[in-house]
């Protein structure tokens, strides 16, 4: 919850318990049973979109609850302050960032410093998922738009899509364009979502969808090393990504 909220890796997070003399104990936050009173997704809503640079009002609209309170609980729970800058100085701010970037492509970017650069200025470099809490990362091919996909990320994705978070804050956290999202989905075999798609990503909301909905991640029984998500019972065995490849080479149907 706390890796959450402050959108960093969840070792992190252990590393800094480590630290302390006396570890408190840990315990599930539960919703006090006082009226208004604050729930566990919404306080990982307010640290998500918070630490993503949305505004109090912003968050409040998310939330239903008013700018105040939304404030009152940011600084409740020691979330930065924001300092209001003038224009002239947020560019001045950016441009100091941008000529803080290493330029050796062997050193991996933080989303902040990789979404400074055009897509052109990442081919080549590598840089870090936002709000993943396993830290993944992605490096984009040297003479292209494309990224080199591997499992994690595959899973990720699918692990958003099924807590309904939208294919356009997705993209923004993978710093990829909403097309090369969709066809990864595709191949990924994620299955059309029916309800509101919302801004913000929490794991445990895609845990309960895969276990109620019984999906399963399965490998292709004709393509080694090829999986995709289905359902435990009825579902496919051959993938998309296998029939496809089947049908374009030999022009006939797996």
């Amino acid at each position: 919850m706390v890796a959450t909220m402050l959108s960093v890796a969840t070792q992190d997070v252990e590393e800094a318990l480590s630290q302390w003399k006396y570890c408190p104990q840990s315990a599930i936050y539960e919703t006090p049973d006082r009226r208004g009173a604050w729930s566990r997704n919404e306080l990982l809503i307010l640290g998500q979109r918070w630490m993503s640079g949305d505004s109090a009002s912003e968050i409040s609209g998310l939330l239903n609850r008013s700018p105040a309170s939304v404030s009152s609980k940011r600084r409740h729970l020691s979330l930065p302050a924001r300092v209001r800058i003038s224009k002239v100085q947020e560019a001045e701010i950016l441009a100091e960032k941008r000529g803080a970037i290493p330029a050796d492509p062997k050193v991996i970017l933080t989303w902040e410093q990789a979404s400074l650069l055009t897509p052109e200025e990442r081919r080549g470099r590598t840089w870090y998922i936002r709000h993943s809490l396993n830290r993944l990362k992605l490096t984009a091919h040297k003479g292209g738009y494309k990224v080199r996909w591997h499992e994690a990320a595959n899973i990720e994705i699918a692990y958003r899509h099924f807590a309904f978070q939208s294919p356009t804050e997705i993209a923004r956290d993978f710093l990829i364009s909403e097309s090369a999202l969709k066809s990864q989905s595709s191949w990924e075999q994620l299955p059309p979502r029916k309800g509101e798609k919302t801004p913000w990503f929490i794991s445990a909301k895609a845990e309960h969808y895969i276990a109620e909905h019984d999906y399963i991640r399965r490998e292709c029984l004709c393509k080694a090393g090829c999986f995709f998500w289905t359902t435990r019972k009825g579902g496919d065995r051959v993938s998309r990504r296998y029939r496809r490849s089947v049908a374009a080479v030999h022009g006939i149907a797996a």
